[in-house]
C-alpha cells in the first residue's frame, strides 16, 4: 500500500535518476506498480539532481511526484557525483528500510522488493547487490574485478564479492550509525561497506542480474580508477 505523509513507510525506494530524462519512467512506473501490489507501506523518492539547465530529468521527476501521492522528488543543482546523489536520497527518505537503485534499468525493478523482504527475514542491517549475471560491457566487468581485488586486499572484506553492486539497502538504524557519510563520488558504495564493518553491522549480499544499458554510455570513466585508488588509500591511512 502507499503511505500517507503522516505514516512512517516500511520501505523507501530511492531511484537515482541522474540524466535519465523520460527513461526514468521505465524504472519508476513498473517499480511503483510492484510496490502498490505488494501491500508494503512505501514511498518512492526520485533523485533528479542536475548539472545542466537543459536536462529534462528534474521536470520528469517533478511531474511523477505531482501525479502520485506516494512519490516524492529531490531536485537540486548537483554539488557532487553519484555519492552526493545517493546521500541526498537517503537524507530525504523516511522509511524503516531504505533501498537505492539506479534509474537506468540495469537492475530489474523487482530487486527492490526482493531485497526488502530479504532484509526483513534475515535481519540484515546493510544489504547490497552481488552481480552474478552481467550483461554490461567487458570494460565495466574488468574494472569491477580489479577494484574488488584491490579492495579485498586493502580492507580484508572476505565474504563480500561485489562492493559496488546495487541495489543498496540500509535500515534506518544503520544509516543513523553511519552518519555522516562523506563520499560525493563513486566511493560511496565502498564507504558504506567500510564503515558498516567498523560498526559491526550485519551485511549481506543479494544475487542480482545486471543488464546492459542501451540508453546511454557508462558514467564510469577511466578517471574513476584513480578516484577509487586515492579513496582507498585515504581510508586505509585513516584506519591506521
Amino acid at each position: 500500500m502507499a503511505t500517507s505523509g503522516e505514516t512512517t513507510p516500511e520501505l523507501s525506494a530511492i531511484v537515482l535518476c541522474y540524466r535519465a530524462g523520460e527513461h526514468a519512467r521505465d524504472v519508476v512506473e513498473p517499480l511503483r506498480r510492484e510496490l502498490l501490489e505488494s501491500g508494503v507501506r512505501f514511498e518512492l523518492v526520485l533523485v533528479g539532481n542536475y548539472d545542466a539547465d537543459d536536462d529534462p530529468t528534474p521536470g520528469v521527476v517533478r511531474v511523477l511526484a505531482a501525479d502520485h501521492p506516494e512519490v516524492r522528488s529531490v531536485v537540486m543543482r548537483k554539488g557532487g557525483g553519484m555519492g552526493w546523489d545517493m546521500r541526498s536520497g537517503f537524507d530525504a527518505a523516511r522509511g524503516e528500510i531504505m533501498i537505492a537503485i539506479d534509474g537506468d534499468a540495469q537492475n530489474p525493478t523487482e530487486d527492490v522488493l526482493r531485497m526488502f523482504r530479504e532484509m526483513r527475514s534475515s535481519g540484515a542491517e546493510v544489504m547490497k547487490g552481488r552481480r552474478v549475471t552481467r550483461l554490461d560491457s567487458a570494460y565495466r566487468r574488468m574494472l569491477t574485478r580489479v577494484y574488488n581485488f584491490l579492495f579485498r586486499l586493502m580492507f580484508g572484506t572476505r565474504g563480500l564479492a561485489d562492493i559496488n553492486g546495487k541495489p543498496k539497502g540500509l535500515t534506518r538504524g544503520a544509516y543513523q550509525r553511519l552518519e555522516p557519510l562523506e563520499s560525493d563520488d563513486w566511493f560511496i558504495d565502498a564507504e558504506i561497506v567500510i564503515r558498516a564493518r567498523r560498526e559491526e553491522l550485519a551485511i549481506r549480499e543479494l544475487p542480482v542480474t545486471f543488464r546492459e544499458n542501451d540508453q546511454r554510455s557508462s558514467f564510469v570513466r577511466p578517471r574513476a580508477i584513480w578516484e577509487f585508488v586515492v579513496n582507498m588509500l585515504r581510508y586505509r591511512w585513516r584506519r591506521r
